[in-house]
């Protein structure tokens, strides 16, 4: 039940940033920052009599980079392997599965920050 709950969440991301990729690149780049903005770069492009336009968006997770960028109304998704500040390796992988990957790490990370923050109450309480 969980994997097709998985599949029909990505699936329903992918129709709706196909019907307005630009304007839903900027509200999901947004909605990342507001969640986690120590670990988000969104990026704009900015023009000589208009506003700025969201090009992309990047998460840096553990040793991972997940960016995810709009060339001329396409997704591009990217997993990047940084140590150090150096990137190692990038793979282009379809945005479903860019989708799923950063679903199941940010999971990973909130099921950390969880067990941290009550390993420090317990603490803090003894």
């Amino acid at each position: 039940m969980s994997d097709d709950l998985n599949f029909d969440m990505q699936a329903a991301w992918l129709r709706r940033f196909k019907a307005d990729a630009e304007r839903n690149l900027t509200a999901f780049a947004l909605r990342l920052k507001e969640a986690m903005p120590e670990l988000v770069t969104v990026h704009e492009s900015r023009g000589f009599f208009s506003g700025g336009r969201t090009t992309g968006v990047s998460v840096e997770l553990g040793e991972n980079r997940y960016s995810l960028e709009l060339e001329r109304g396409r997704l591009i998704a990217k997993i990047a392997m940084v140590v150090r500040g150096i990137v190692l390796n990038t793979k282009t992988i379809d945005p479903a599965e860019w989708f799923a990957k950063l679903a199941g790490e940010t999971k990973k990370a909130t099921e950390h920050a969880r067990a941290l923050s009550q390993s420090l109450s317990q603490f803090m309480v003894s």
